[in-house]
């Protein structure tokens, strides 16, 4: 058996270094719910992703398309010159991410129950890799068992990226499980592959009538933490 970590947004909180680089630069300037900008920019960073990562689009232009997209998404305006000072910004906060204590010690309990964990998260290697240096995820997790799309040349939900994982854990899908917070590439990824998954549904999305439903769905970290030793002391993982 094995658990597999999504990074973003599930072992840190994404939203923290967005604020702070959004304030740098547009500070009070739009009267913007944050969350929804958050949501924007993924939504339309998905639109562009694929070609980013196989180089069709360069990572700058991607970069001011998703973030410029969002806001227009919210009607506003922003240059491509903001767009990048946003984004150097933001990769330079991330380059200071930090995991919760809650975090932390399901991590621990997890290595401490025997269980093998893992990470499978979306984005370019050299981007990734600062983020887990930033977060110390070399404690428990170890490198054959990180998977990251930019270096795999599938990312999720693909089904191929979830094959990969397989592979290098040696276990069939019933044996795996993906704890993320992306309902389209975790949780439909994870299912379209026959893995079981663990969503951490914070802003409260309904997905009721969606095809692939999550085996588990909990709503912050706290209750994550409960249901991850919940499927451990059940034997489930």
């Amino acid at each position: 058996m094995a658990i597999l970590f999504d990074m973003d947004d599930t072992l840190y909180d994404q939203i923290e270094p967005f604020k702070k680089a959004y304030d740098d630069v547009f500070g009070t300037r739009f009267q913007v719910d944050i969350y929804e900008l958050f949501e924007a920019r993924s939504v339309r960073g998905d639109e562009v992703f694929e070609l980013a990562q196989s180089g069709k689009m360069p990572m700058d232009e991607m970069h001011i398309y998703r973030i410029q997209k969002a806001f227009e998404d919210l009607g506003f305006a922003v240059t491509a010159e903001e767009s990048l000072r946003y984004q150097r910004l933001y990769e330079g906060y991330q380059g200071r991410i930090s995991m919760t204590d809650t975090i932390r010690e399901l991590l621990d309990y997890c290595v401490n129950a025997g269980i093998r964990i893992g990470m499978v998260t979306n984005g370019p290697s050299g981007h990734q890799r600062k983020k887990m240096r930033a977060l110390g995820v070399q404690k428990w997790i170890p490198e054959e068992y990180t998977v990251i799309s930019g270096e795999c040349g599938a990312a999720k939900p693909d089904p191929a990226i979830f094959l990969y994982t397989q592979r290098r854990f040696g276990c069939s899908p019933e044996e795996c499980i993906l704890v993320g917070d992306n309902y389209t590439n975790d949780i439909a990824g994870a299912k379209r592959a026959g893995w079981r998954a663990v969503w951490i549904n914070k802003r409260g999305q309904d997905i009721s009538g969606e095809r692939y439903q999550p085996d588990y769905t909990v709503g912050n970290e706290a209750e994550l933490s409960d249901c991850i030793k919940r499927i451990i002391d059940a034997g489930l993982a």
